[in-house]
């Protein structure tokens, strides 16, 4: 890489916040964007203010860039802008490749997920993908990291799924057999800063999956546990019905489920293999039950 500095994108969330705090830490130069010029991020970081619907914003946070590495993504309608939130997963993405791709960038790594969609993709897998084709087509050198749901502190979905097991009975998409292989926040920004090294990874998709594939049942049960609750009542329902509930939820300030949400856990969310973190970057991820157990749900 050239010695100018890594821009992150969503540079607040979960995972670009945690990765901003984790290259700073290391003595690496961090530009962190974000949509708010008084917004808080990594000590050490230098804040640039951008959006992945103004192509102009992206132009000039990518300036003099080493490296990209794009987090920031829409899962939620509300949040979206009118058009849907696939302005921003596709052709906000494409934007900040195009402009990586102008600034000389050396690698873009950019975040997805493990595409469970199929040959039949809804909606925010197929704009998730639109983004990827056309990250591919710019033309700057790029890695795209597929990791499973994650945990961690303060992660979206642990708080979701906290917040559904506090009532009497937790609402259960399907039969509940789906496996999700959940991976912590910090093996995932491991696995980010690596890539920043070597081309070994380039022009690669790369799924990062944790130790074990849970069922999502079972992943209610240890978030019971963790909260001190030892039986999780479930109500299981047709997928159809829940895809509706989570589409009138959106109406809510901080919806329990996203329609996004429910498309991923469709089907298995599951990596290729159970051991490819530890393949591909020699280094084991912590299991999610054996985390719980020993250090809560860190909401």
């Amino acid at each position: 890489m050239t010695d100018g500095p890594i821009l992150i994108t969503g540079a607040t969330g979960f995972i670009g916040g945690r990765l901003a705090r984790r290259l700073t830490s290391a003595g690496l130069s961090v530009r962190a964007m974000a949509r708010r010029p008084d917004a808080t991020v990594a000590p050490g970081a230098e804040l640039v203010v951008g959006d992945l619907g103004d192509p102009e914003s992206l132009r000039r946070a990518c300036e003099g860039v080493s490296a990209v590495i794009s987090c920031a993504a829409i899962t939620g309608e509300k949040k979206a802008p009118a058009g849907g939130y696939d302005l921003i997963n596709a052709d906000g993405i494409i934007a900040l490749a195009e402009a990586a791709t102008a600034a000389g960038a050396g690698r873009i790594i950019h975040f997805g997920g493990i595409d469970s969609g199929g040959s039949k993709p809804g909606p925010y897998l197929a704009g998730r993908r639109r983004g990827e084709e056309g990250l591919k087509a710019a033309g700057v050198p790029w890695t795209i990291l597929q990791p499973s749901v994650q945990f961690g502190p303060h992660a979206p979905f642990i708080a979701a799924m906290a917040g559904l097991v506090k009532g009497p009975i937790v609402p259960v998409a399907g039969n509940g057999k789906t496996r999700i292989q959940m991976i912590h926040v910090d093996d995932v920004c491991r696995a980010a800063q690596d890539c920043l090294n070597g081309d070994s990874r380039l022009g690669r998709y790369i799924e990062l999956g944790g130790v074990e594939a849970l069922e999502y049942d079972d992943i209610l049960d240890i978030i019971g546990r963790g909260m001190g609750k030892p039986k999780v009542r479930k109500v299981h329902a047709p997928m159809g019905i829940v895809k509706l509930q989570a589409k009138l939820l959106q109406v809510l300030p901080n919806p329990p489920v996203t329609p996004a949400a429910v498309e991923l856990l469709e089907n298995d969310n599951v990596a290729a293999s159970l051991d490819g973190v530890q393949q591909e970057f020699g280094f084991t991820p912590v299991g999610f039950a054996e985390h719980v157990a020993s250090h809560g749900l860190e909401l």
